[in-house]
């Protein structure tokens, strides 16, 4: 992981659940936000399907293990010193951490 990254501890609401997490923040790479299927799957996360499937072709500097993304979820996340906002988060398969947000 390079110097471009910071960890935070955040909380997201969705589906009457309330669960505490660790969000990783990707500066500088993508303008984008991503959420692990598996972490979505557990938490009974409401997806929904894209219209069109996104490639995905590099991630956190490494290959990705998968080439598409079908569907997205919208949930509230709170981070540290910031209001509850809702985000688009597209639905992947992420090797560390449940939710990484991309600040461009």
């Amino acid at each position: 992981m390079n110097n471009d990254h910071l960890v935070l501890s955040g909380n997201l609401e969705s589906n009457k659940i309330n669960v505490n997490l660790s969000v990783l923040i990707d500066i500088g790479v993508i303008d984008y936000a991503f959420i692990d299927d598996s972490f979505a799957q557990r938490h009974s996360l409401l997806c929904f399907s894209l219209s069109e499937i996104c490639i995905l072709q590099e991630f956190d500097d490494q290959p990705v293990v998968f080439d598409s993304i079908t569907h997205y979820a919208l949930v509230k996340l709170r981070v540290p010193s910031e209001e509850l906002e809702e985000i688009l988060f597209y639905v992947t398969q992420l090797p560390q951490f449940p939710v990484v947000l991309g600040l461009p």
